[in-house]
């Protein structure tokens, strides 16, 4: 369950980033910063979840 937090941790500051992003407050560097932030992030969840530390679940 640790690591679902992990995912779900990781996948809302992403969603937190891209808000960031849309809403177009921030200068290029800011915005780069953001991008990269994000990248590193989501390369995390997929070594979480290519790690079988994870899992994915179906919502019906």
């Amino acid at each position: 369950m640790a690591n679902d937090q992990e995912i779900h941790d990781r996948l809302a500051r992403v969603e937190e980033i891209i808000e960031q992003l849309d809403a177009d407050e921030c200068d290029l560097d800011e915005g780069t910063r953001l991008h990269e932030e994000g990248q590193e992030l989501l390369a995390e969840v997929r070594e979480i979840l290519d790690n079988g530390r994870g899992g994915v679940v179906e919502l019906e």
